[in-house]
């Protein structure tokens, strides 16, 4: 079976959570393949653009009317996010630690992973 034709059955079969989870997984790997001083410049701005990106996609789905999170709980994550943003950003213009940053996404897969495993 091609790689196309896989991609379209995992997708049909994947939740949104699922999507999430592989999207998270996905920028937290990247930015823990350049946390380090003799990361390619090129490669570590283009992990901290797709954290940003993340950040700011789970921003506007946390702030549509039909996210049924708790409100305490997304303002949580968007202020979260908001944080992320801003640290990725700062971030692309000097050699910064991107410890905080992968903690973040790595706490959020873990609820991410329990929200799923509870669902179950």
């Amino acid at each position: 079976m091609s790689y196309a034709a896989y991609a379209t059955v995992q997708k049909a079969s994947e939740t949104s959570r699922d999507t999430e989870i592989r999207a998270v997984s996905h920028v937290t790997r990247q930015l823990s393949d350049v946390n380090k001083p003799s990361a390619d410049p090129i490669s570590r701005i283009h992990a901290l653009r797709g954290n940003a990106k993340l950040w700011s996609l789970l921003i506007e789905d946390l702030s549509d009317p039909g996210n049924a999170l708790p409100d305490v709980l997304k303002a949580s994550y968007i202020s979260l996010g908001l944080f992320a943003c801003r640290t990725s950003l700062a971030a692309m213009s000097g050699v910064a630690d991107l410890s905080t940053l992968i903690r973040i996404n790595t706490d959020v897969l873990e609820a991410l992973d329990y929200q799923r495993a509870a669902a179950a």
